[in-house]
């Protein structure tokens, strides 16, 4: 039963003009004047033209013209015509001519119609290819150029490729929530995922007297290491101001901006508090910290994956979004996962091992800045005369 469910599935077009067939047949059997009803024939050849093409509709068509002269040859009496058996047979003849040749057009026609579909559907793949290297392509330069501001700091291991993976979780999980379903669409999950490995293109402005400084910074220090958010962002919109409308550019912007801002308005480098701080920079400021937290660095080894978690649910509405903070929970063994996965051991040629009463914050790694804020064991924000960035976060 199961078997002749799929052939009748498969087999649709030719089961249906069969039927349609024996239908016709069937009603000029028992039609007492047989002729009046013989027309009904050209109905399974157009159908068959329709949905099979010219062969098997002129097929259908000299099958109709079979069992009308059968008929006619058989029950002679039942094809009454005002004239002769001759006028019978011409009758015959041009009616089966017609048959034949509406059958053959609307073949062509189907053919056609296939051609041409077939055409498009081909250059509508090739279409798709072209704009999936494109993309491929944009993809590979983005990441290059990404990697090339982390060229110079070793101990970042493989922390691009996780960072995108990490923030495409959080989106994903952010996207079912009723609040941010109609902003989180799949093109922005494609363009964050892209746009996230941009968060610190700033640190190529930075000297490497300074990103390469094994020991703590000075205060003065520190400061040129926060500029790296603005380098970045500026550039950034620089290249974004030259397309039209919104892109991963856009994203990659406020990310780059806005990453090392916190929830409570701490942050830097506008001090921005709570929605004021673009969904994006949000997402991006929790994956990078949590890779941060999880990796070596040349004053630390990597926290484990319940340390990090613990410090990242502590900070849930001062640091982090809360939002956020609940779509880590809920995949973080998706987290736990992608770090299993793609983690590199930094190793790091020298450690500098810091006496207890320096002042961590000091030691420059621009995502662990975000924790030694978030722990409680840095001062670097209480810059009062700390002036408002100049640009203003897209809004939703």
């Amino acid at each position: 039963m199961e078997r002749l469910k799929r052939y009748l599935l498969d087999n649709f077009e030719q089961v249906f003009v069969l039927f349609v067939l024996v239908t016709v047949y069937i009603i000029n059997y028992f039609m007492p004047q047989k002729i009046a009803f013989i027309n009904f024939y050209f109905l399974p050849v157009i159908i068959s033209g329709y949905f099979l093409g010219v062969r098997r509709s002129v097929l259908g068509a000299f099958l109709c013209i079979l069992l009308v002269v059968s008929y006619a040859i058989i029950y002679p009496n039942l094809f009454i015509m005002p004239g002769s058996k001759l006028d019978l047979s011409l009758y015959i003849m041009v009616w089966g001519g017609f048959l034949i040749l509406s059958g053959a057009v609307v073949g062509k026609q189907h053919e056609k119609l296939k051609m041409e579909i077939k055409q498009e559907r081909h250059l509508n793949e090739q279409l798709l290819l072209s704009n999936k290297h494109l993309l491929n392509a944009r993809a590979a330069t983005i990441f290059g150029l990404a990697k090339l501001a982390e060229y110079r700091d070793e101990d970042t291991g493989a922390h691009l490729e996780r960072i995108r993976e990490y923030t495409k979780v959080i989106a994903e999980e952010l996207a079912r929530n009723p609040k941010y379903r109609d902003y989180i669409t799949h093109e922005y999950i494609e363009d964050i995922y892209i746009s996230s490995i941009l968060h610190d293109i700033g640190k190529v402005g930075i000297e490497d007297s300074i990103l390469l400084k094994p020991g703590k910074l000075t205060p003065e220090e520190f400061e040129i290491v926060k500029r790296h958010s603005v380098m970045g962002g500026d550039a950034l919109k620089a290249a974004d101001s030259k397309m039209e409308g919104r892109s991963f550019l856009t994203l990659g912007m406020e990310i780059a901006y806005y990453h090392h801002e916190k929830w409570d308005g701490t942050g830097y480098p506008k001090g921005l508090k709570g929605e004021e701080i673009p969904l994006s920079a949000r997402i991006v400021a929790l994956a990078d910290l949590y890779d941060a937290l999880t990796s070596n660095r040349p004053y630390k080894n990597a926290f484990p994956h319940e340390k990090s978690r613990d410090i990242i649910v502590k900070n849930r509405g001062k640091h982090f979004d809360p939002d956020v903070v609940d779509a880590f929970l809920a995949h973080e063994t998706d987290f736990r996962m992608i770090r299993q996965k793609i983690y590199k051991e930094s190793a790091p040629t020298k450690r500098y091992e810091p006496e207890e009463k320096d002042d961590l914050s000091q030691f420059y790694d621009y995502r662990l800045m975000s924790y030694l804020q978030a722990v409680g064991a840095d001062k670097m924000d209480e810059d009062e005369n700390r002036k408002p960035g100049f640009y203003k976060p897209l809004k939703k």
